[in-house]
């Protein structure tokens, strides 16, 4: 593997970028590091993240801006001021995130979050936009919203755009955990809103419609995966949380492809849980038994279906990132060793002392907390001795906090609780480290970094360029909601003692 190094004359700041096969350097851009926050508040960016004035207001001016990425002083533009205010905008699976992490501590921010996804849940089929009914938004913005009209241009989107295939479960798995984590919310259910085509409906109506969503999905599918492809020429290759176009690839570094579906470990995982989630709700709100006994029906199988085809014996056995096809439409596993495969520790998925599930827990466990996936920052997105691993790729090597504060709560889950608080300590040293709530971080061994390169490559046989390292957004809301739970939850410890 040939190597490219940066031509910053500083040796603190030389960085080494490996080329893989049919890789070409474009350039490499040295940013000026952003001024650090001496002391980063957690609560202060919530604060203005969802536009509240009051610690007690929060929830009530709308749901979290789930992507904001902004310098950590609005008063103090950085140098890549326009690249950081590109994502002020709704992002339906990370603003549901962001409310599932306070859920207990402000629980209005998962209440308007979820209305305002309802408002916007899809009632029709719509190609320009992938719109389908019971489809949670992946991304809304206005029309007219200058990055909106550039994105319709370079790539067709109408909005609002729907992109995405983890939204729906999750939107499905937070609706009922709020729901039912007090008895004031029991009738939430009952809540009336107004749809996208002017129908009045009940948030029981959205969840129908989201569980029917996924049925669909599932019955659309020869294997029953919910698996993406792009109905559009330029819509997004990958449409889960990893969304960068390499992310997706198999051992030896090919790409997967996305000429057929992909399906991807954590999706079915969460589909396997909103299924579950939402026969309890039937069970203890809506007294229907009938209803409940085919959630249950449809998780058991689906349950079935990851153990089959996300599951390999090699390496001692763990979960695959996913799935893809060959040409003639035979799925493939794409092997390689990812963060998504904590996902599965913070489910229902692996509960119980069977002998199949233990051994699957215990193999989980111990890749997660292996020198491959856990550095000093937290969870590598991808394994280190995966061929297209890069400690600052976007989600080929870096650590990104929400991943990893969310893989924490799987392992205090199944009672790996010094682990667990080990990397949420770890969360919040970053995020005094770094004077910020970044994005990611480099999944560095020993140290926590930014990167401070912009580095474009060549890739020959994908014939598009890549770029594969660059300065992360500095503040994000699931990063800063992870830190803030993270700190609750050390303050309620230390408090207990």
């Amino acid at each position: 593997m040939d190597t490219i190094r940066s031509n910053d004359d500083n040796p603190e700041r030389k960085q080494s970028y490996p080329l893989l096969p049919g890789e070409r350097l474009l350039s490499i851009t040295h940013h000026t590091p952003t001024s650090h926050l001496e002391n980063p508040s957690s609560v202060q960016q919530l604060l203005r993240l969802t536009e509240s004035e009051h610690i007690g207001d929060i929830g009530s001016a709308g749901p979290a801006l789930a992507s904001l990425a902004m310098s950590p002083d609005s008063d103090a533009p950085t140098e890549n001021s326009e690249h950081l205010h590109l994502y002020e905008a709704i992002f339906g699976r990370d603003s549901l995130r962001a409310a599932s992490d306070l859920i207990d501590e402000y629980p209005e921010l998962a209440r308007s979050t979820l209305l305002t996804l309802t408002k916007l849940q899809g009632v029709t089929y719509d190609t320009s936009r992938e719109e389908e009914p019971g489809r949670i938004v992946h991304e809304a913005r206005d029309d007219k919203d200058p990055k909106a009209k550039q994105l319709t241009a370079e790539l067709g989107w109408s909005w609002p755009y729907y992109g995405s295939v983890d939204a729906t479960p999750d939107f499905i798995r937070t609706l009922v955990a709020y729901t039912l984590s007090r008895p004031e919310n029991y009738n939430f259910l009952e809540e009336r809103y107004t749809d996208r085509s002017g129908k009045e409906s009940t948030v029981n109506d959205a969840l129908n419609a989201a569980l029917n969503w996924i049925a669909r999905r599932r019955s659309q599918n020869p294997e029953g995966l919910i698996e993406f492809k792009s109905v559009l020429p330029h819509g997004i290759e990958n449409q889960v949380w990893k969304d960068s176009w390499d992310a997706y690839h198999h051992s030896d570094g090919t790409l997967a492809n996305h000429e057929q579906g992909v399906a991807s470990l954590e999706v079915q995982v969460a589909a396997y849980d909103a299924f579950l989630d939402a026969a309890e709700l039937y069970d203890r709100l809506l007294d229907n038994d009938t209803r409940a006994t085919a959630l249950r029906i449809q998780a058991a199988e689906l349950k079935q279906v990851i153990f089959e085809h996300f599951w390999t014996d090699e390496k001692d056995g763990y979960f695959v990132l996913g799935t893809d096809r060959d040409d003639e439409g035979m799925l493939r596993q794409l092997k390689i060793r990812t963060s998504n495969m904590g996902h599965v520790l913070n489910s229902h998925l692996l509960e119980g002392d069977s002998p199949e599930v233990a051994q699957k827990r215990t193999a989980v466990v111990s890749h997660i907390l292996s020198p491959e996936l856990w550095c000093k920052a937290g969870i590598r997105t991808l394994a280190s001795d995966e061929v297209r691993f890069r400690s600052g790729a976007y989600h080929n090597g870096s650590v990104w906090i929400w991943d990893t504060h969310y893989i924490a709560k799987g392992l205090r889950r199944h009672g790996y609780t010094k682990d667990a608080d080990t990397i949420d300590a770890n969360l919040i040293d970053l995020a005094n480290t770094t004077g910020l709530f970044p994005e990611y971080v480099r999944g560095e061994q020993d140290k926590i970094a930014l990167n401070q390169d912009t580095v474009i490559l060549w890739d020959e046989s994908a014939n598009r360029k890549n770029v594969i390292e660059q300065p992360p957004q500095e503040v994000q809301a699931w990063t800063v909601t992870a830190i803030l739970d993270s700190k609750h939850r050390a303050w309620k410890q230390e408090n207990s003692r």
